[in-house]
């Protein structure tokens, strides 16, 4: 509920938006690629009366930059859609599996297995409530002998109904208990409410 049934853009008006900060970190380039970071930007263009908002999403920038994406009638945060998609096709990409099975599990796990804590969160130069959400979608999967090691691989959310765009910090931490493995790690983070 706190997820998928809040309204997570009521905080950005017409012609503002947010900007996120997109850090992608690996333990060895040869296994899981290149470094890198870069910037998402949300900007709303229109609120309806319903309060639905019509946004433009840029992912990235220079020649990494994707094309821009544009939603009608919104009230969830896409970036934060797009980071879920990223977090199911980094994981398959290492420890196999099919993406509509991997993404109903992680799906599952926010209802059956997720850990809620409540922190406090510094943007803006003040300090607002929040929650944490952390998941470990394929811990208890069936299937996780499969997974080459990679079953405990953690992915936490931070949100707060008093922050634009609702999402704080989202992160991803895929590793595996095997040797010669590596580690991968995606963090978004708000940097700017404009």
């Amino acid at each position: 509920e706190l997820i998928f049934e809040s309204r997570h853009l009521d905080l950005i008006g017409k012609g503002t938006g947010v900007k996120y900060k997109f850090e992608h970190t690996v333990s060895d380039e040869k296994l899981m690629g290149a470094p890198f970071a870069d910037d998402i930007t949300l900007n709303v263009q229109d609120v309806n009366g319903e309060g639905l908002r019509k946004i433009d999403v840029t992912v990235f920038t220079g020649d990494r930059q994707r094309p821009v994406q544009n939603y009608d009638e919104m009230t969830i945060n896409p970036v934060f859609v797009w980071f879920l998609d990223k977090c199911i096709e980094n994981y398959r990409l290492v420890s196999g599996g099919k993406q509509p099975y991997l993404k109903g599990r992680m799906s599952e796990s926010f209802v059956t297995q997720a850990k809620l804590e409540d922190v406090e969160v510094d943007f803006g130069g003040k300090t607002v409530s929040g929650h944490k959400v952390t998941i470990a979608p394929f811990e208890t999967d069936p299937n996780k002998h499969k997974m080459q090691g990679f079953e405990n691989s953690k992915f936490t959310f931070i949100m707060s109904k008093d922050i634009p765009g609702y999402f704080y910090e989202l992160q991803s931490d895929i590793f595996s208990s095997q040797a010669g493995t590596g580690k991968m790690q995606d963090r978004l983070v708000l940097v700017e409410a404009k």
